[in-house]
Formats: C-alpha cells, structure tokens, sequence
C-alpha cells in the first residue's frame, strides 16, 4: 500500500513538473509574440510566419481546435445574438411607430368626429333659434294684426255709433228747431257711371231743411274733370302732374237772355262771361265725399265738408275749397288725396254784393 502510494505521489510530481514547464513555454511564447506584434504586423518571424499565423498558431497550441472551434461558435452566437436583438429592436420600432401612427390616426378621427358633431349640433342649435324667431316673429305679427283688426274694428263701430248718436242729436236738435234733417246719398244705384259735370253742380235746400243734413257722395265726382290718362299720372310729388280741366265760364252754358230765380221765384244775378264759376256749391247741408273725386273749380259749403278717401282710389281738387264751418281730409286707404290751390278758379268768382271778397289759405292739423 505504501508502494502504491509513492508511485501516486511519483506520478503527480511527475505531472506537476510538466505542467510547470508548459506554462513557463507559454509564459516564453507569449513573450516572443508580444516581441513579433511590437515589430509590425507585416514582418515575419524566424520560422517564416506572418504575426497573425503566428498568433493563430500560438492560440492553437494554447487553446487547442477545439478551444477555437468554441470561439468560433461563440463568434456566431454572438452575431445571431446580435442580429436577433436588432431584429427585435427594428420590430420594436416598428410596432411602436404603427401604434403611435394608430394612436395619432384615432386622435384624428375622434377630433374630426367630435368637430362634425360640434358643428352638427351647432347647426341644429341655430335651426332651431331661427325657427324659433320665425315662429315669434310670425306669432307677434299675427297678434299685432288681430289686435289691429280689432282696433279698427272697434273704432269702426265706435265711429257707426256716433254717426248714429250725432245723426240722433242732430234729429232731435233739429226737431227743437223745427226744421227737418235730411241724408241724401248719390251712390252708384243712381249714378252707375259715376257723376260727370261741365261748369256747376248746385244743391239749394229748402229753408226748413237742417244745415247738418248729410250730402254723401259715394259716387264718382267728375266736375271739369281733367282726363283719365292725367289722373293715372298724377304724382303727389311732382307739383308739375297738378294739371287743371277749368276753363272758366263756358258759352254753351251761359244765357245773358235768361234770368235766374230762386226757387221762391226771386231773381238772382246771373253769372257774366268774365265771371268764375264755382265747381260745386250749395247752401245747407254738410257734403262727404267718399269715392273718386276729380274736380277743377272751388268748392263752397257754407257749412263743413268732408273729403275722405275710403279705398284704393284718387281724389284730386285742382281749385279751392271753402268750408264755412270747417273741412276735413282723411286719407285712410291705399289711395291718393291732392288738393291743388288754383287762384284762377276763383280770383273772378262772383259772389253775394261784397260778401267773400277777400280770400286767403288757411291750413290746420
């Protein structure tokens, strides 16, 4: 057992002397190669080698084929490691750009969506208000106008009630006086044509007949009218449209020969050749013209006269109008009211002795 000892302890000094001689042969090589690579890379050495085939040499005698053959596929797997970690890192990259253009191109769209609804609901919301408005604005206009169809209305026949309160009045007043009231009315029942006069229309009442008896004239009034084409183009604010149908007095109407009377057979007066005829005249009653009117002349009452025009129509007085107790012009229509002062219809208008001599223009609100 002994023996079997040494030689174990022989042997594994035997080993360890060789392994020490092969590092001090490897400690000798690596010098001689550190020498070679400080000479240059291109110089060979003494056994004929370059320095790298003498480096390969050197780490085959140190490493041994298999050692290199370990490198080598380390080498490969360090490449395939590499390799695979840019391919990992370019994939990466890639689906990091496609969710960050995924996630850009959904932020696009949820704002493009949320805008069209904005705008969508914007627009509704607009719909509505202008609807809305309209549907005010038409409610307020429909209450204006029925309140203005019941005010006019009503007014109407506050109006009817006191004509038929003054009509009362008048009767009753007139009855005290012991005279007589009367409504006349020249309506297109008699006049389906319309009044149509050259010179003068006179209205003489009887002495008993009340001076606020009614003359309504719901009729045309056509006195030394001018002509329809004229009246078509009269223009209230052209003063140069205000032409005149007056002529004076006409020889076709005037008689020296004959002698006006009164209808109590007194003589009257009778109008000259140089005299100016008035248009329409009377001597009692209050005269209400409610149609068309076209008259050239003066119109004299020595009580009130009303001219009111009533419709689409026009009415239109070149001459005067003298109004004893008053007139009144009321235009409530869609019409034309003109009332043109002539001075020749009535600078030679004959009158009573010295009465009415003087003439001047008198306009009131």
């Amino acid at each position: 057992m002994k023996k079997t000892l040494l030689n174990r302890l022989k042997l594994k000094t035997a080993l360890s002397i060789i392994y020490a001689l092969a590092a001090c042969l490897l400690v000798i090589t690596n010098i001689t190669i550190f020498l070679a690579m400080q000479t240059g890379n291109s110089q060979a050495n003494t056994e004929g080698f370059s320095s790298n085939q003498f480096a390969a040499k050197q780490f085959d005698f140190q490493y041994g084929r298999e050692g290199k053959k370990d490198k080598d596929d380390k080498d490969d797997k360090d490449d395939k490691d590499e390799k695979a970690a840019k391919e990992k890192a370019e994939k990466e990259a890639a689906e990091k750009a496609a969710k960050e253009k995924a996630e850009k191109e959904a932020a696009e769209k949820a704002a493009k969506e949320k805008a069209e609804k904005e705008a969508t609901e914007k627009a509704a919301k607009e719909k509505a208000e202008k609807e809305a408005a309209e549907k005010a604005a038409k409610e307020k206009a429909e209450k204006e106008a029925a309140e203005k169809a019941a005010k006019e209305k009503a007014e109407k026949e506050a109006a009817e009630k006191a004509v038929e309160k003054a009509e009362k009045e008048a009767a009753e007043k007139a009855a005290e006086k012991g005279t007589k009231k009367v409504n006349l009315n020249f309506n297109n029942g008699h006049f389906p044509d319309g009044i149509d006069i050259r010179g003068t229309l006179v209205l003489l009442f009887e002495p008993d007949v009340d001076p606020d008896s009614k003359i309504k004239f719901d009729a045309p009034l056509r006195i030394n009218p001018i002509t329809p084409e004229q009246l078509d183009d009269l223009d209230p604010g052209d003063p140069d449209t205000f032409v005149s149908g007056y002529s004076g007095m006409r020889p076709d109407v005037f008689d020296a020969s004959q002698t006006a009377k009164d209808s109590a057979g007194n003589a009257i007066t009778p109008f000259t050749m140089q005299d100016d005829l008035p248009a329409l005249m009377y001597n009692g009653g209050i005269a209400d013209l409610h149609k068309q009117v076209n008259i050239s002349g003066v119109i004299y009452s020595p009580v009130f006269a009303e001219i009111e025009n009533k419709g689409n129509t026009t009415q239109y007085i070149n001459g005067a109008v003298i109004g004893g107790g008053g007139i009144l012009v009321q235009n409530k229509g869609k019409g034309k009211t003109i009332i043109k002062y002539n001075p020749n219809t009535l600078d030679r208008l004959a009158t009573d002795g010295s009465n009415g001599k003087t003439f001047r223009v008198v306009h009131r609100e």
